[in-house]
């Protein structure tokens, strides 16, 4: 099964040595040869020592992505035993909900291959060419480690273009529902696995939405933005807050109506265009002792950044207006590429411009299901930011 193999310029072993899975193009000596894209090779330093085995796609940014560092058969048994693993940690710190990620890709030694557990359901994305190829190997062994009803595939990112594979969505085995219901926290959701954001839902903000809870006090006014199909509201209304969810997709909107009767639970909610909304709400004079936002990840490029960083200066500078006297806001960002001091200098440069003294109390990341592996940077890609206006 390899096909060939790798051999990297002087010194560009050390960050594959400490556990950095990605190669660039530049970092490359030689090729031996012909592997084929999406085929295995193994990886070389440059005085010949084996780095282990890699996964090849000629035509990406990161033309070798780390599969595994020994010398072992890339077959259905090393893919249980990297599964069976990731159940096992996701069992010991995921608690009161029938729902999480069992797979995060590079974090889970499995680079492009990312599986979302619904109840007895699986979704699955597939990122790089080379797990494409080696699916019929993976499959098997998640069937055979999850016993699963059905899995669907949803991979349609963009980025799968750059791997020269095309979107894609479809079932690879069983059936799965248009809906999935799953618990959390006692409280029930319905997952739109057909054409809902993601893979259906927003598992990586499951401890931060138990943080708002915990936060939030009764009677308080709470206003969630981009707020999907209503979680971050619900928690907030079950700790006995009002209310206010805003979307601009008219079937998150009507699903979050149906999840707050399902859980017995008074919500207002709005089908609206967050930029738009906050200006105009402000005028209103609406006030909130609260305000979340959490928009979808904006740009996901690097030379994306600055517009990323002005939107998220926009929401934060058309929201504080919103904010009671020592209201309390939650800012979230998804794009790897806005880091946690640029994220930080942003909010400040909106509060500035504001004149309104605003205080970082908390900060928070990804659900432990998404885990963060210090020797990767790019596996940390959550930021929430909890603030306090004077």
């Amino acid at each position: 099964m390899i096909e060939g193999a790798v051999w990297l310029k002087a010194g560009r072993e050390k960050k594959i040595r400490h556990l950095y899975p990605w190669v660039q193009r530049g970092e490359i000596a030689r090729v031996d040869g012909s592997p084929t894209d999406g085929g295995l090779v193994r990886l070389f330093a440059h005085d010949g020592v084996l780095l282990g085995i890699a996964i090849y796609n000629s035509r990406s940014r990161f033309p070798a992505r780390v599969l595994t560092l020994q010398d072992e058969a890339i077959d259905e048994a090393f893919f249980a035993q990297r599964l069976e693993y990731a159940l096992h940690l996701r069992q010991r710190f995921v608690t009161d909900t029938n729902a999480y990620r069992l797979v995060f890709s590079e974090a889970d030694g499995l680079p492009g291959l990312i599986v979302d557990r619904y109840a007895n359901y699986l979704v699955v994305q597939v990122r790089t060419l080379g797990m494409e190829r080696l699916k019929p190997l993976w499959l098997p062994a998640l069937i055979e480690t999850l016993a699963p009803e059905g899995i669907l595939e949803r991979s349609e990112m963009e980025s799968r273009r750059e791997e020269g594979l095309s979107p894609f969505t479809g079932a690879l085995y069983g059936q799965v529902p248009e809906q999935i219901p799953i618990i959390e926290s006692g409280l029930q959701f319905l997952v739109p696995t057909a054409d809902g954001l993601k893979t259906g839902f927003y598992l990586d903000q499951r401890e931060n939405r138990r943080q708002l809870a915990r936060l939030v006090q009764p009677g308080e006014r709470v206003l969630d933005m981009f707020c999907y199909t209503g979680a971050f509201a619900l928690y907030a209304a079950r700790a006995g807050a009002s209310v206010k969810g805003v979307d601009i997709l008219p079937e998150a909107i009507a699903l979050a109506r149906q999840h707050a009767e399902m859980n017995q639970l008074q919500a207002e909610w709005e089908v609206a265009n967050a930029f738009e909304w906050l200006p105009v709400a402000a005028e209103r004079g609406e006030g909130y002792d609260w305000i979340i936002l959490d928009p979808p990840a904006i740009a996901k490029r690097r030379e994306e950044r600055e517009s990323l960083r002005w939107a998220l200066w926009k929401l934060v500078y058309h929201a504080l207006p919103l904010l009671n006297p020592n209201g309390r806001m939650l800012v979230c960002s998804c794009a790897y590429q806005m880091d946690l001091s640029l994220m930080v200098d942003t909010v400040r440069l909106a509060a500035h411009d504001r004149r309104r003294a605003l205080y970082l109390e908390d900060v928070s990341f990804q659900s432990p299901d998404h885990p963060f592996l210090m020797q990767f940077p790019e596996s940390l890609y959550l930021k929430c930011l909890w603030l306090r206006a004077g």
